[in-house]
């Protein structure tokens, strides 16, 4: 039977919040062996985030399913001895720490790398290592200010800018991690030194390359001066239906059939060029006036029949009843410890050949210190000593993934 894509690879996780974990995780999710590691007097702040049942929350669940879990206190010398020895014994480390400190609890990437050429050394940070704004404190809003993304979700009615209602930079930057970490796991595997490398990656510069192919089209050809022309964000809108909200997209299928799906095959006459509209604001104006007359399932039926996209606007507590969701089950339930009754969402890939994983369960702080720790060569009397001087926590679980 073939194994997971990444398994037999060991990935060493120092990060905390949103950014590093999330990227450690996807590896998880692919079948790597990822130790999640927390400072006990430390613990990451998604512990003690939002929602939680039986002293684990939701957040941390989201960022931290399918990793075992190290207690270690990396400010003491026997606590940077043991991240070393596993740093020396990993295949990727991923850490978001501001440029440089990560070398205060022994992971200076420089030496973790002469000790370990084969390392792939991940740093995640909000503006890379260089430049005037590296080693600035950073969180996700802040990127998502400087990126260009505020200024993008700014109301055209009121002129006022306006955030996401989510850590859209983080995550994001954390999928572009993923993949540089990939690249560098293929590119060793293809240099005969099997050397791996330091993979810096820059959440600004991340930002700026997701924003860029679609938000940015009217600042990519330099000196040129405003233009008349479609730009898909200026005609972004929700239509309210008698019983719910839709979303079209009239630009992106025939304006003809827009006009046609909602009776009106008159909007069309006078338009000779259907792939560039003169007056698409007065076409919304109609389409709103005319759906908003409809119940949601008839706007849908309507638009369908003439294969124009549109789609529900579905609440959060109702996606993962959306009948595409049930029916390659995207959203999937487990009971663990202990949160009880849990979805999460299934991984966004499917392979043709490798076995799919997925991971139910989250470790608590520390739950798997000692097996790391036994899996290093300390016996037994060692790690109690290591315990009974404040250096590493042991957490006993039952639970099970």
């Amino acid at each position: 039977m073939r194994a997971a894509p990444l398994a037999g690879l060991r990935v060493l996780d120092v990060s905390s919040v949103i950014s590093g974990p999330l990227t450690a995780m996807l590896l998880a999710d692919m079948g790597a062996d990822v130790i999640k590691v927390e400072n006990p007097s430390a613990s990451d702040f998604t512990r003690a985030t939002g929602n939680s049942r039986g002293g684990m929350t939701a957040f941390y669940y989201n960022l931290n399913r399918g990793k075992r879990s190290l207690a270690v206190d990396g400010r003491q010398q026997k606590g940077q001895d043991i991240l070393r020895a596993l740093a020396d014994q990993s295949d990727v480390l991923i850490e978001n720490m501001r440029p440089g400190k990560a070398a205060r609890i022994g992971l200076d990437p420089d030496e973790c790398l002469a000790r370990n050429p084969s390392l792939i050394y991940a740093s995640i940070s909000g503006y890379g290592s260089t430049g005037p704004a590296a080693g600035e404190p950073v969180y996700d809003y802040v990127i998502q200010a400087v990126s260009g993304m505020v200024d993008l979700q700014r109301d055209a009615a009121t002129g006022k800018a306006d955030l996401t209602r989510h850590f859209l930079a983080d995550k994001l930057s954390s999928h572009a991690a993923s993949e540089a970490i990939l690249a560098a796991l293929f590119a060793r595997e293809r240099d005969s030194q099997r050397r791996g490398q330091h993979v810096e990656i820059s959440m600004h510069e991340a930002n700026l390359a997701f924003l860029w192919p679609d938000g940015m089209m009217k600042q990519t050809i330099v000196g040129q001066a405003d233009v008349e022309a479609i730009y898909p964000g200026d005609y972004y809108r929700v239509y309210p239906t008698t019983d719910g909200e839709i979303v079209v997209m009239p630009f992106m299928g025939p304006v003809e059939g827009v006009c046609r799906a909602m009776g009106h095959p008159e909007w069309f006459d006078g338009w000779p060029d259907r792939s560039v509209v003169p007056d698409m604001y007065a076409l919304q104006d109609l389409v709103s006036a005319k759906v908003g007359t409809m119940n949601t399932r008839e706007a849908l039926a309507a638009f369908a029949s003439h294969d124009v996209p549109a789609g529900p606007v579905v609440a959060l507590d109702k996606v993962h009843e959306h009948p595409q969701a049930q029916y390659r089950q995207s959203v999937l339930e487990h009971d663990v410890e202990p949160l009880g009754r849990v979805r999460n969402p299934r991984p966004p890939w499917r392979f043709g050949l490798t076995p799919e994983v997925v991971h139910s369960q989250a470790a608590v702080m520390g739950e798997h210190t000692a097996e790391i720790l036994n899996e290093l060569g300390y016996d037994n009397s060692t790690i109690a000593a290591l315990s009974e001087a404040g250096v590493i926590v042991e957490a006993e679980s039952g639970f099970a993934d």
